[in-house]
């Protein structure tokens, strides 16, 4: 009978996933081996223009995320009073002095336009998604108002932050989890991704083209963001980009990912996603 292993750290690994490990020893000197445990970050942009911007519902007109150096991401609301009772997960990332994230996942409950307070106030807040409840594949019910999750700067009206680029990540209304092709690597991980998409998901697409591209910056050392990879060109009324990475794409530890994109001419809605393996520090 066949025993199910706890750690998968001895199982033979196609070339391309084991060589990955072999380069983050080399470039970075961390010896690692893959968790049980993958990530699929996706995201859309509905209103992307001819300047740059992270594929990800954020507040309003906001273009990009504005990022924070502490853990002051501290609360939820909806903009809807009638969000109540619903539990919400939400994953993110502590910051220490030295700028090293620490994944955390914690459940905050819904009190309709009221602040309820995150249990552990983040510096990065990457997911969130109605939990189910009951029996196991329970369906949970949509929300009725778009919830945020923000720093406190300015302060709420009615549920909503009154400076936009407080919110960080958020659920519209009518859904049950957040689109965000943007997240952060805690400083014990690596993320080695294999496959990424990105597509003009509205009737018309771009006038022109779009141009999609993946980015990462260094958490603690700050910087300017860099592309990795090649830019992704994708024209409307055709299929979009599917992209199988070999040699898988190495995502360091202690750094921030997006997806951005831009467009030739117009407005269009874009939407990426991209997945991979997550590796631990041994």
């Amino acid at each position: 009978m066949n025993q199910i292993q706890k750690s998968i750290i001895d199982l033979d690994l196609p070339f391309g996933l084991a060589h990955a490990l072999s380069i983050i020893e080399g470039t970075y000197g961390d010896v690692c081996y893959y968790k049980n445990k993958t990530l699929t970050k996706f995201g859309r942009n509905l209103t992307v223009g001819t300047s740059s911007e992270t594929l990800a519902e954020l507040q309003g007109t906001t273009a990009n995320e504005t990022f924070v150096t502490t853990n002051i991401i501290d609360g939820i609301s909806s903009s809807s009073a009638s969000d109540t009772t619903q539990t919400i997960v939400i994953e993110g990332h502590t910051i220490d002095v030295s700028g090293n994230l620490t994944f955390v996942v914690q459940d905050a409950i819904l009190t309709g336009q009221t602040k309820a307070v995150l249990t552990t106030p983040l510096a990065r807040a990457n997911r969130m998604y109605v939990k189910r409840s009951g029996t196991f594949g329970n369906t949970p019910a949509a929300l009725v108002g778009d919830v945020h999750c923000y720093d406190d700067t300015g302060g709420i009206s009615a549920g909503v932050p009154v400076v936009p680029a407080a919110t960080k990540v958020m659920i519209l209304a009518g859904r049950v989890g957040s689109e965000k092709a943007a997240t952060s690597i805690s400083s014990a991980d690596y993320w080695i991704i294999t496959d990424f998409s990105t597509v003009a998901s509205d009737a018309t697409g771009p006038t022109g083209y779009a141009t999609v591209n993946m980015e990462i910056r260094d958490v603690p050392n700050g910087g300017a963001w860099r592309h990795i990879g090649r830019d992704y060109i994708v024209l409307p009324g055709v299929s979009g980009v599917e992209r199988r990475f070999d040699p898988p794409v190495i995502i360091p530890k202690n750094h921030d990912w997006r997806v951005v994109g831009f467009c030739d001419a117009g407005v269009s809605a874009l939407d990426a996603d991209a997945s991979g393996y997550l590796a631990t520090i041994a």
